[in-house]
């Protein structure tokens, strides 16, 4: 009724727009399949801008291209591609409203400025987070940022490019970004009664000494709590029952998809049946990674360093002997040493100096040279600093300590096997590497072996039968009340409620669970879905419960939320009377029969009390109690603690100057200020058609 009578109140305007409207589509040919495609094509509206589905996509691919060179990969996991979407999520949201802030202040990023964080003495910080531009070592290389720069005109592909693009862009957003932080930051002044305050926050410090009684002590059933309250109580807090944001309780029931016994007995068999030819083939490593889940590695182990089941085998058996096969938690092992009493030390101490040169012999010639330089006494140090390319320059060439396998394979193998103090050179990539040794552990006893190690997996058949399992369970449950039902009455199945938002990345430890969230925004109330969900090692069923809109949540939402705080509060008052009463006539806290705990020393900001948790308002009374010196009955979060404070601190000196600076730098947040822009900016997010 109410949306009828504001119709008859706008009728004349709804008129004159809906004539102008069909005026408008008669002369000038409206076509509102495209009207509504472009809807459809609409990621976000942030403050009037939109964000179309192309570009916003051509940002994920790009930054999804970005990381699989970062990484190495074809292919994300699924961890990785959640983090890219919220990434150029936040990184859109921030250059539409960090960037118009930036721009009604005239804030900009010149292109001197982009230069100077690429070329400059202080090259920015993005570029030490790029793995692109690591050597050998794992340390920035600016030399290889150079190469990569003079490389982009060279690739016809145009993927250096749009690699370099991509950067670019970063660069000059974070470069944005901190002048404005920076402008922002310097707006806040701390006037002397924050400045105090904190000060005593931080340095009143005491120890404690409690007992506490934990809420749980007494049963939820001792204490009624009527229609009545809960209605007060919501009426009073309503505030903190209200969502910026509409979400959806669903109901999920998994079905684990795990081995068969007779997956067990097949692998057994298999591993059984292949032993013969690994105890007797001379090409047995090559047999160990045919068929183990685990590649076999040539690098000797010492007994730190071992598969715990394979340690007492390694160091016992002969060259050649063979071990299992045997079954421990879900896996087969079997292995076969092949060599032993092998003495090497652990780890090395190294330093290095890296030399690339143009060519070539430029860099043969250059290393000649300096390795004659160096033998014959000169500082290591002041060498490395002056001609290497590695990002250890700054160190003088110290790598530290590394254990073989660790850095570069050959690299570190090298290494282990050197002599001390003796140098040598290691050709790698288009460089080479003078290094020297300079400490080395003790060596001790290692051994190497072939090992298939096999996991037992659920196979096709067995797949397919829990497969079928989940859909016989949704094509029988097509109620919510029945799905719910059936679960609760059947062995092993159990069913769980969760509530999500539209841009969740996931429920709670169920893989793969975007499509979940996804299919519920797409539902309606009460629906269940038709198909069956793969989740990492589960299929799941899901049904749409409820429906929560933005706003404040209804009554019946919170009921059982707010009768468990009322339980709650009934409990801290009769546990409160009850102790006060005893302390009244025992004076001391070790009369009250409860075990006496002591803290040694807190203050206003200690987070977690050890023994104790989060309880703010213990920590908010610390001042009352060093002032009376006696115990205090005080509502916690847990339980009611009585405490007293012991061993009071000594506050150091106040220094106002200094406590002003610390003040300044906590009251400005990035985060804050960037929440605080998305509170007020007008937001129309609607990734969940997408994504």
């Amino acid at each position: 009724m109410a949306t009828l009578e504001k119709i008859r109140q706008k009728g004349v305007l709804l008129t004159v727009i809906i004539g102008g409207a069909l005026l408008a589509f008669i002369i000038g040919g409206i076509d509102f399949n495209t009207m509504r495609q472009g809807a459809r094509e609409t990621v976000a509206v942030i403050n009037g801008e939109e964000i179309k589905i192309a570009d916003y996509q051509k940002r994920i691919d790009e930054m999804t291209a970005f990381y699989k060179i970062e990484l190495g990969q074809s292919n994300l996991s699924e961890e990785y591609v959640e983090q890219i979407n919220n990434a150029v999520w936040n990184t859109w949201s921030n250059e539409q409203l960090i960037g118009k802030q930036a721009q009604s202040v005239g804030l900009v990023v010149t292109d001197k400025e982009l230069a100077d964080a690429v070329y400059g003495d202080n090259i920015h910080p993005l570029f030490y987070s790029i793995r692109m531009f690591y050597n050998n070592q794992g340390q920035f290389d600016k030399t290889l940022l150079l190469q990569f720069l003079n490389s982009i005109s060279q690739d016809t592909s145009g993927e250096a490019a749009k690699y370099w693009g991509f950067i670019e862009r970063m660069l000059k957003n974070n470069i944005l970004e901190e002048k404005y932080y920076t402008l922002v930051s310097n707006s806040f002044n701390a006037n002397d009664i924050d400045t105090k305050y904190a000060f005593d926050a931080r340095t009143i410090t005491t120890g404690l000494e409690f007992v506490a009684q934990p809420y749980f002590s007494l049963s939820d059933s001792l204490f009624q709590v009527t229609d009545k309250e809960i209605k007060d109580r919501y009426k009073r807090d309503q505030i903190r029952y209200t969502q910026q944001d509409e979400t959806r309780d669903i109901a999920i029931v998994t079905f684990d998809i795990k081995p068969s016994e007779q997956d067990f007995q097949e692998v057994k068999l298999w591993i059984e049946k292949l032993k013969n030819e690994f105890s007797t083939s001379t090409d047995f490593v090559s047999i160990a990674n045919q068929n183990s889940d685990v590649p076999t590695s040539d690098i000797a182990v010492s007994r730190n360093n071992i598969d715990p089941d394979l340690k007492e085998f390694a160091f016992t058996a002969s060259v050649g002997d063979v071990f299992g096969p045997i079954y421990v938690n879900g896996t087969y092992k079997m292995a076969r040493l092949s060599e032993k009493g092998i003495l090497s030390s652990d780890s090395a101490k190294v330093r290095h100096i890296l030399i690339q040169e143009p060519t070539v012999e430029a860099t043969q010639k250059l290393v000649d040279s300096l390795f004659n330089v160096l033998k014959g006494g000169a500082d290591f140090a002041t060498v490395a600093q002056q001609y290497s390319k590695a990002g250890t320059k700054a160190q003088g060439g110290e790598l530290g300590w590394i254990k073989e396998g660790e850095i570069d394979k050959e690299f570190s193998t090298a290494a282990i096997n050197a002599k001390v103090n003796e140098f040598f050179t290691l050709k790698l990539g288009s460089g080479i590497h003078i290094v020297q040794v300079t400490e080395k552990t003790k060596p001790i006893e290692k051994v190497k072996l072939a090992s298939i190690i096999r996991k037992v997996e659920p196979s096709s058949r067995t797949f397919g039968v829990i497969f079928n399992q989940a859909s016989q369970y949704i094509a029988q449950n097509r109620t919510i009340e029945k799905f719910e039902a059936t679960a609760n009455s059947e062995n092993g199945l159990s069913v769980r409620t969760y509530t999500v938002s539209a841009n969740d990345n996931k429920i709670a430890n169920i893989k793969d669970s975007r499509q979940i969230i996804r299919w519920a925004y797409e539902k309606n109330e009460g629906d269940v879905t038709d198909k069956v969900f793969e989740s990492g090692e589960q299929f799941v069923a899901v049904a749409l419960k409820s429906v929560n809109p933005k706003g404040t949540k209804s009554l019946s939402k919170v009921t059982e939320e707010i009768k468990a705080e009322l339980i709650k509060e009934k409990k801290a008052d009769k546990l409160a009377a009850d102790l006060t009463t005893k302390l009244n006539q025992a004076k001391n806290l070790n009369a009250l029969g409860l075990p006496l705990q002591v803290v040694e020393s807190v203050s206003f900001e200690t987070p977690f009390v050890p023994s104790m948790g989060r309880e703010p308002k213990v920590l908010g009374n610390i001042v009352s109690l060093i002032k009376t010196q006696q115990p205090k009955v005080i509502k916690g979060n847990t339980g009611v603690f009585v405490v007293q404070a012991v061993n009071v601190g000594v506050q150091p000196a106040f220094n106002k100057k200094e406590e002003m600076n610390l003040v300044q730098q906590k009251m400005f947040s990035q985060n804050v200020l960037v929440e605080s822009l998305k509170r007020t900016a007008d937001i129309e997010d609607n990734r969940i058609r997408f994504y």
